[in-house]
């Protein structure tokens, strides 16, 4: 049957330190009833939800998709519209017909023959100058060859996608800190369990040393021993209560939330990691599934693609575009409505050294982008290493740790049956009291570092990433 363990998190972050603070002073006066308990699957879907870190991440990986956009009108076809309304302080206008007649009467007068030119086509009055007119006109331009509108396109996206892994990188990084916060919160609520058990302990060895006294087998500095050891373990036990007290707050501001809360981890600290992982299978996972990776490659695709844009800004660009008009008046055609359409183009035959610092600004780009992946690789794989390790350690130390309390629990035993018997002092049973207490104390430590340390390695190699649970 699979044992669970009721943990919170251990230490609350920086900017509300304060807060807990006050929260803990609070809590060392009255024991506060229990936060709600949460499962570990609904506190990972709280903390995708409601966390602040993470939310900003979002936010950032959301303001890249926007850029990705801008980047893609680049090379879309263009399309607007506009009106206007105009007004003159005089408006003119030229007769055509009293033009012709004009010119046909100096013909005629040189001419044997009587010339009449042809006024079918002539509009009667020219508006040259309108005193007041409204137009309007609609345009659609098309690129029609952007090369390096299209590399930028392609630079924007990678650029995207490196944001969207490095919020999976926070995702795993939170789920982390949550599950070893966890475990080493477990440690503080099996500390607060351990002071009950040991108050309760020293209460009873008060009552048998009072007895005793009282029999005149035992003298009264006996007594006051063990009611200063009494007095002891009910400041333990209160300072317990508001480590705990902490850990509950403290877990609640990790979820995005301003009260305490508690989750329940429905399996042991060594379920994270397959037990016949080898370093090197290990390693190969990290490689393969940590984001940091996967967004630091995107990166390096999208500094490449950056160079290829600065190249390609080196050759023209060729477009197209068309435009239709309308006015009240008409124009010098005679009509109130046309068109126009035209191909254009571009070649920047030298802009100052632009488009040469654009391409060695892109090629520092790429190389510290290959950089920093290789860099991040060799970083992976030395925490693979190092968290197989402090796994390792952690494992040995809840060994001792156990097999010294069982120990502590004879020694314990044993000295409370010769004081019993008068074979032993009260500060022998004192003495056997706190090292019990002491062990159960340094087990709750050891099994939290041993679930830290495997939250660790499932981190690192991305294994909390693959469900809610991270198995």
């Amino acid at each position: 049957m699979t044992r669970q363990h009721t943990f919170a998190l251990a230490r609350p972050g920086r900017p509300l330190l304060a807060v807990v603070l006050l929260v803990a002073l609070g809590s060392t006066r009255a024991e506060d009833g229990l936060p709600p308990t949460l499962t570990l699957d609904q506190a990972l879907k709280k903390l995708d939800a409601q966390n602040l870190s993470l939310a900003q991440a979002k936010g950032r990986a959301e303001e890249t998709r926007g850029i990705v956009r801008q980047a893609m009108a680049a090379f879309l076809p263009a399309i607007s519209a506009g009106g206007q309304y105009l007004r003159n302080s005089a408006s003119a206008k030229l007769s055509m017909g009293a033009l012709l007649d004009s010119i046909e009467g100096g013909i005629n007068t040189i001419s044997p023959r009587p010339v009449q030119l042809d006024r079918s086509q002539v509009p009667g009055e020219t508006v040259i100058q309108p005193l007041e007119a409204f137009s309007g006109q609609a345009s659609v331009r098309v690129p029609l060859f952007a090369a390096n509108a299209y590399h930028d396109f392609l630079a924007a996206l990678e650029s995207a996608k490196a944001v969207e892994a490095s919020v999976a990188s926070a995702r795993l990084q939170l789920r982390g800190a949550l599950l070893q916060a966890a475990w080493w919160s477990g440690a503080a609520e099996e500390t607060a369990d351990a002071s009950e058990r040991a108050l309760s302990i020293s209460q009873e060895h008060e009552r048998s040393a009072a007895r005793a006294v009282q029999a005149g087998t035992s003298a009264p500095l006996a007594h006051l021993q063990a009611q200063t050891d009494v007095v002891r373990r009910e400041s333990d036990l209160v300072r317990a209560r508001a480590e705990r007290q902490r850990a509950w707050l403290a877990l609640g501001v990790l979820l995005g939330e301003p009260k305490p809360a508690r989750i329940v981890l429905p399996f042991e600290p060594t379920t994270l990691v397959t037990a016949t992982a080898t370093t090197e299978g290990l390693t190969h996972d990290a490689l393969e599934r940590r984001p940091e990776l996967r967004s630091l490659e995107a990166s390096v695709r999208a500094a490449q693609w950056q160079v290829d844009s600065a190249w390609w800004r080196l050759l023209p660009q060729l477009s197209a575009s068309a435009s239709a008009f309308a006015s009240n008046i008409a124009y010098v055609t005679g009509e109130k409505t046309g068109w126009r359409a035209s191909v254009d183009l571009t070649w920047a035959l030298y802009d100052g050294g632009f488009r040469y610092g654009k391409r060695a600004q892109a090629e520092g780009q790429l190389a510290a982008a290959r950089a920093g992946l290789w860099a991040q690789k060799l970083e992976v794989s030395q925490q693979v290493l190092d968290a197989t390790r402090d796994l390792e350690v952690a494992k040995e130390r809840l060994r001792l740790a156990a097999r010294q309390k069982e120990l502590a629990v004879e020694v314990a035993a044993s000295a409370k049956r010769s004081f019993s018997a008068g074979l032993a002092s009260s500060l022998d049973v004192l003495d056997a009291n706190d090292r019990l207490y002491q062990a159960e104390v340094g087990q709750a430590e050891a099994r939290a570092r041993l679930g830290m340390a495997s939250a660790a390695l499932a981190r690192v190699t991305g294994a909390l990433l693959e469900g809610a649970s991270g198995r």
